[in-house]
């Protein structure tokens, strides 16, 4: 099989499959974007609803703060003991309208459980603003009714909720922050749940340093992993956040498995069928160019068989011609003829033996020592008879009398073919040229007429097999269209070439060969 027809072949499959490839991904891709998407807002949403159920938890922790300072009074001992008996109040104090600390009072006797709310209370003092404002927001301070105030200390973030009474005082609870997470989880759904409504997965809640509070779920998410979804809390739990955790086998997941599923069956399919067109073009095409072959071989064939009656056709008319009688006119002409028409039948009989030489890869030169000028006389004197009968005189112009290597029949086959076409499409012109010349080991043979000329648009052209000009001088003129091809292909094996001139008027071409000395 031929490289090219071979990358045909594969083109034919592998092109499109390649542009079905990439638009498949290219949808795939799309589609499974979008699923993500909503995959993403409907844990999204279910973050809101886990949010809400949290904070329905800070929010009725800070109803039952509002009613304990409505029944609280504010001597020491009734906020020492109603800190005791709370059990989700680590700590009660109280600031006076002007700021100041007046429970617990550190000008008194202080227990431990109030020195070290002191301690990890320090920050608050530092930023009373904050009792002016509501929690999360920046405005410029004012009087605020109530509030929380949230801050780190120790291993986490610690909680305050505050009240202002009408003479201005504040009464502020630090909240027991484990009894808060306790109460906050008790409202979470189990660690594990098997429901069938339950998505592959896991919820879970991060503090501000990103360690788990709680998590609940069917999954174990790896260490470093990225969440599929996160969302932070309201205030006053805004450093917590909760996050979603999929293996990435959800639905986007199975969407993608079953979409790359579908895609390479499609391409298998389409494959297999681009295959078997592949295959049967290859078939086809082998059949046609074993057919062709068969012709080909059918036409050299004939042709080789042509050739020696044909020579002797030849032979016997030329010495007819040599020894005939000068006065019979009408004899004279008819073997003329006989013998103009059996050399231009030789040409065209050598002309497709070539060509099929040519085809099969078996055109080689078998170089002798010869003189290019005799070579070239000898096949002017073969072809002044007919040329002057169409009105066209060859005027030879010698530069090439050296003994060189070559390959004779080649260099007669060349030349033969380039006046053939003076012949054919230059005739009553009037006048054409052959010249040669020896320099450096090559010779230049250019051959010119003063016929119509090949038009600049096909100057390459007239060198490809079995094309021909059409024009209102060449139409109706015999050949096969394969003479210049020839003789490019005869002159590259000479390590030359055959180029066409562009002159003034009519046509030049120029033989280059590589000749050298015997």
């Amino acid at each position: 099989m031929k490289p090219k027809l071979v990358i045909a072949l594969l083109l034919i499959v592998l092109v499109p499959l390649g542009l079905m490839a990439w638009l498949g991904l290219r949808v795939a891709r799309s589609e499974r974007a979008a699923v993500e998407d909503s995959f993403r807002k409907l844990h999204m949403q279910k973050l809101k609803d886990v949010e809400a159920t949290i904070l329905k938890v800070v929010g009725l922790r800070e109803r039952e703060m509002l009613a304990l300072a409505d029944s609280l009074a504010l001597d020491p001992g009734a906020l020492r003991a109603a800190a005791r008996n709370n059990p989700a109040v680590s700590q009660i104090f109280v600031l006076s309208e002007k700021g100041r600390l007046v429970h617990p009072n550190i000008e008194t006797r202080l227990n431990r459980d109030e020195e070290e709310f002191l301690t990890r209370a320090q920050q608050v003092w530092k930023d009373q603003a904050v009792f002016h404002r509501p929690a999360g927001e920046t405005t410029q301070p004012s009087l605020s009714r109530q509030g929380w105030y949230s801050w780190y200390w120790g291993s986490g973030v610690n909680f305050i909720f505050w009240r202002r009474d009408a003479s201005g005082r504040i009464v502020g609870f630090e909240l027991d922050r484990y009894r808060l997470i306790a109460d906050i989880i008790a409202k979470l759904p189990e660690s594990r749940l098997t429901a069938p409504e339950t998505p592959t997965g896991t919820l879970v809640l991060l503090d501000s340093k990103g360690e788990t509070i709680y998590q609940w779920g069917d999954y174990l998410p790896k260490k470093q992993e990225r969440p599929l979804v996160g969302r932070s809390l309201g205030a006053p739990l805004n450093p917590w956040k909760l996050a979603y955790f999929t293996p990435g086998c959800g639905p986007a997941g199975d969407f993608g498995s079953g979409a790359m599923f579908n895609l390479i069956a499609a391409l298998i399919a389409v494959g297999l069928a681009l295959s078997g067109l592949a295959i049967y073009f290859y078939r086809e095409s082998s059949r046609e160019l074993r057919e062709a072959q068969k012709r080909v071989s059918f036409v050299n064939h004939v042709s080789h068989e042509l050739k020696t009656p044909l020579t002797n056709i030849r032979m016997y008319a030329e010495l007819l011609q040599m020894n005939g009688d000068e006065k019979d006119d009408k004899s004279t002409r008819y073997l003329d003829v006989v013998v103009s028409e059996s050399q231009r039948l030789s040409r065209l009989i050598d002309n497709v033996l070539t060509f099929g030489r040519q085809q099969r890869g078996a055109l080689k030169l078998r170089k002798t020592a010869g003189v290019v000028d005799e070579i070239i006389d000898g096949v002017l004197e073969s072809f002044r008879p007919s040329l002057e009968g169409k009105g066209v005189r060859v005027r030879f112009v010698t530069g090439a009398p050296g003994r060189v290597l070559l390959d004779a029949d080649a260099l007669r086959q060349i030349v033969s073919n380039l006046l053939g076409n003076v012949e054919k499409y230059a005739p009553d012109t009037g006048e054409a040229e052959v010249h040669s010349s020896q320099q450096d080991g090559k010779t230049v043979i250019t051959v010119s007429d003063r016929g119509p000329g090949v038009p600049s648009a096909e100057r390459e052209s007239v060198f490809k097999p079995f094309v021909r000009l059409s024009s209102r001088v060449t139409d109706g003129v015999a050949g096969t269209g394969i003479g210049l091809s020839i003789a490019r292909e005869l002159a590259r094996l000479h390590g030359g070439d055959l180029t066409l001139d562009p002159p003034e008027q009519g046509t030049t071409f120029r033989v280059t060969l590589v000749t050298q000395p015997e």
